[in-house]
């Protein structure tokens, strides 16, 4: 019999916390702490991208806040957990500061590991499910070079101002939008045969799901929003957890 360890990972999405917090937030950032706690405890933290609501790298700027999840992550960096950071549509610039600080992939693309019999793939999903125009242009410039350029000619506040107006448009789904979500879901997965992977999670949908066809599993947590909720693999399974309902994990 097999005894050995299998390896584990926890996997987090969609936060959005801003660079200033209002006290509602700051209980979302206090529980965010409390579960980079635990995941002191695991193999791998996966990022799953928009961690962070507004990021940019300008050369020899770096706009205030975050301080306390940084540190956060430092913890779980110095205790021997490997950070995966696969940026979103509102955080990708990160991408290169996470690969400095943490060790973590240098592009901030997605990310595939063998976890206990599983090959997991991670996204953050953008344009994965659907091709909203809102997204789609943001997605664009974000993660292109020509894009990035014509950032760093903006001031600091105008691209802060813009990222803020976009991000009004994250939120949960709703009932029909889950849904639909879920056909969608689906039918990428009918029609998607390619890769070698038998499960694959994502963000950016605020939506909680988890759809298998042709023995294949797409599936993505809530995010950390009302449900404060992350993915959990252990013995090669995934299980997403609500950080306020469900007993801490044992890793």
């Amino acid at each position: 019999m097999d005894n050995k360890r299998q390896p584990t990972a926890i996997i987090i999405a969609d936060a959005h916390f801003h660079v200033q917090p209002d006290p509602a937030e700051m209980r979302r950032v206090e529980r965010f702490l409390d579960l980079l706690a635990i995941a002191r405890q695991a193999d791998h933290l996966v990022l799953l991208g928009d961690i962070f609501d507004f990021w940019f790298d300008y050369p020899h700027f770096r706009l205030d806040g975050y301080d306390a999840l940084l540190q956060g992550l430092d913890e779980v960096c110095r205790a021997g957990v490997k950070i995966h950071f696969i940026g979103g549509n509102h955080d990708i610039w990160a991408s290169r500061y996470f690969h400095e600080r943490y060790g973590s992939e240098p592009d901030g693309g997605p990310v595939q590991l063998e976890l206990g019999g599983l090959r997991v793939r991670f996204e953050h999903g953008d344009g994965l499910l659907s091709h909203d125009w809102l997204y789609s242009t943001f997605r664009a410039i974000v993660r292109t070079t020509a894009g990035i350029a014509l950032a760093k000619s903006l001031h600091p506040e105008i691209l802060f101002a813009i990222s803020t107006w976009l991000s009004g448009k994250s939120r949960n789904a709703s009932r029909d939008e889950g849904r639909e979500i879920e056909d969608k879901a689906a039918a990428w997965l009918a029609g998607h045969d390619g890769g070698d992977w038998n499960l694959m999670v994502m963000g950016h949908v605020h939506h909680n799901f988890e759809v298998t066809v042709g023995g294949r599993t797409l599936c993505a947590p809530a995010g950390w929003f009302d449900r404060l909720e992350y993915g959990l693999i252990r013995d090669g399974e995934l299980v997403l957890q609500d950080f306020d309902r469900d007993p801490p994990p044992e890793l």
